[in-house]
């Protein structure tokens, strides 16, 4: 693919009291040329059609000066548009709403680089529409293709009115869920609920978490999906939206890790372990996969608890304490090329 890979990291500098200081252990350590952010929907619009951007400002200024590229993720609905933070709204404008107001912001020509012309070269280009739609706690509980299809139109339509610069990532996985007596397929119900599609998204979001690098199992009609360990499904997923006539749309890996855990999980590997299987992923990324796979974006900077029997602890890059694990120095390898 043209441009290169795109190297990034999961590292939540928004989510932090001290977002400088957050920032420069980050890229102190890490150093990433690209993060993947939380932007809280609930917190840009706390009330219909009322929009605040100062806490984000503060943000996309930071990491600005710091040479970073953000890659933000739509996602956390407000009190008043669903009755959680992971619902997706039944009507999806105001959902797009929100998208408008961010693009409008931060997007390419966005009101916020008029603000601040020396930066403007880390405007947002690509805005990843909501987090893992297709397991039961990306919707509140529910299996919806449809709405989230919706969702996807609607917010590039305004997205794109917005900044016809604007670029969107649809999320996918080759997820399969018995409804009633059949298998709905997750990719296949998204193109039945909108036949056209491909006008609506420029790239796919996927999370091929995994231990298995070897075997590659491709979808099967009206069976259940069994490859979720396979790593290398994320060719299956660019096969599938082939098939819909989306081959030029390429994948991002927004999210992929591997937990140094000791109990809890059959993804529990060691820290050197989580080092080598990072670095297999960036030789299919840069090889077998390098005509369709446009970024990867490791899960996480660091450890969030010294905890090591709870596997959703231990997907950092570092430890708990700032440590560095043997991953980071292949982290930092590789963003270095990014």
């Amino acid at each position: 693919m043209s441009g290169g890979l795109i190297v990034g990291l999961d590292a939540s500098v928004e989510g932090w009291a001290d977002m400088s200081a957050r920032m420069a252990q980050v890229a102190s350590q890490a150093g990433p040329k690209w993060i993947r952010q939380e932007f809280d929907w609930s917190r840009i619009e706390p009330q219909p059609g009322v929009f605040d951007f100062s806490h984000y400002d503060q943000f996309m200024l930071l990491t600005a000066q710091y040479g970073v590229h953000v890659l933000p993720l739509m996602f956390v609905t407000p009190g008043w548009a669903g009755a959680t933070p992971t619902t997706i709204p039944a009507d999806p404008s105001s959902y797009a709403a929100y998208v408008a107001a961010v693009v409008a912001r931060y997007g390419p020509h966005g009101s916020f680089w008029t603000q601040h012309p020396a930066f403007a070269g880390y405007a947002i280009q690509t805005f990843e529409l909501w987090n893992e739609p297709y397991y039961d706690n990306g919707n509140n509980g529910d299996y919806d293709p449809g709405r989230y299809a919706r969702l996807v139109k609607a917010a590039a339509i305004a997205g794109r009115q917005a900044d016809p610069a604007a670029r969107f990532l649809l999320a996918a996985e080759n997820q399969s869920q018995l409804v009633g007596s059949s298998w709905v397929w997750w990719i296949d119900a998204l193109y039945e609920a909108v036949p056209d599609l491909n006008n609506y998204f420029d790239g796919v979001a996927v999370h091929p978490y995994g231990t298995d690098f070897t075997d590659l199992s491709f979808p099967t009609p009206g069976q259940a999906y069994d490859g979720y360990d396979q790593i290398r499904r994320v060719e299956a997923i660019h096969q599938e939206f082939a098939a819909h006539g989306a081959a030029n749309k390429p994948l991002w890996i927004t999210e992929i890790g591997w937990p140094t855990c000791t109990t809890g999980s059959d993804r529990c590997t060691t820290p050197a372990g989580q080092a080598a299987d990072l670095a297999t992923v960036f030789n299919f990324a840069r090889t077998t996969w390098q005509n369709f796979v446009q970024a990867v974006f490791v899960y996480c900077y660091d450890d969030d608890s010294p905890d090591s029997t709870d596997p959703e602890h231990d997907y950092g890059l570092v430890y708990n304490d700032g440590t560095p694990k043997p991953a980071l120095a292949v982290f930092k390898a590789q963003a270095a090329t990014s």
